[in-house]
């Protein structure tokens, strides 16, 4: 597979998600989108969305990452370039733009008693919510994990997005970004995946042939008396 737009079981889900998120941008006030979830914020949907944005952490890299050398080995290191580029990134244009906060944001406008928050959750304050790194790290793994499915695969691509769309939702339930910031970091996710899966392609990588080993099982066939 050349590039992630081939994978319509992944850029369908994705490319819906957008539409529908700029459509909701350009009609529905800032911060709105965090006020619509507040009858929402109760059980089960509380835990289920805890879980669901530890899929956008380091924690899904390593597991993807230690999966994937059972694999192919050049596939673990694709997994590893995603998250070292999408790391620095996030942090540099968090910094350029200096966003505030759900928490902040309402805070200002002495509107934080309207926010109905999940408990156990660490709220995140400050000027850091463009673009959300979380989402852009999800977009990014499993953007890039939809592509190394290739053609045959190409159904796993739905989950793969449905995955990292949740995740982008689970931000904003949690309240700790605005929908233009889950969009943001969608996008850049998916430019980084797409980077990523064109070094795939390159002479450095094709010539190194260890690359394209894998870890196997060591399976010891025992005699039984």
């Amino acid at each position: 597979m050349k590039n992630i737009w081939e994978n319509s079981w992944f850029m369908i889900p994705a490319l819906l998600f957008f539409i529908v998120g700029l459509a909701l941008v350009y009609f529905v006030p800032y911060g709105d989108e965090i006020l619509f979830f507040n009858d929402l914020r109760q059980e089960p949907l509380n835990s289920i969305f805890r879980f669901v944005t530890y899929l956008g952490e380091v924690y899904a890299y390593i597991i993807c990452g230690v999966a994937a050398l059972f694999w192919r080995y050049r596939f673990t290191l694709l997994i590893a370039l995603t998250g070292l580029i999408t790391l620095p990134t996030v942090y540099l244009i968090k910094e350029t733009f200096g966003t505030d906060r759900p928490v902040a944001f309402f805070k200002n406008r002495d509107m934080y008693s309207d926010v109905v928050t999940v408990p156990d959750v660490d709220l995140h304050s400050g000027q850091t919510s463009f673009p959300s790194g979380h989402t852009m790290a999800a977009f990014g793994l499993y953007g890039i994990l939809a592509v190394m499915t290739g053609q045959k695969k190409q159904h796993w691509g739905l989950a793969f997005a449905l995955v990292a769309i949740l995740v982008g939702v689970s931000r904003i339930f949690l309240v700790q970004h605005f929908l233009p910031d889950v969009l943001s970091g969608a996008f850049l996710g998916l430019l980084v995946s797409g980077l990523v899966w064109r070094l795939d392609g390159t002479p450095f990588f094709r010539r190194m042939h260890a690359l394209d080993g894998r870890l196997r099982w060591n399976k010891k066939k025992m005699d039984t008396v």
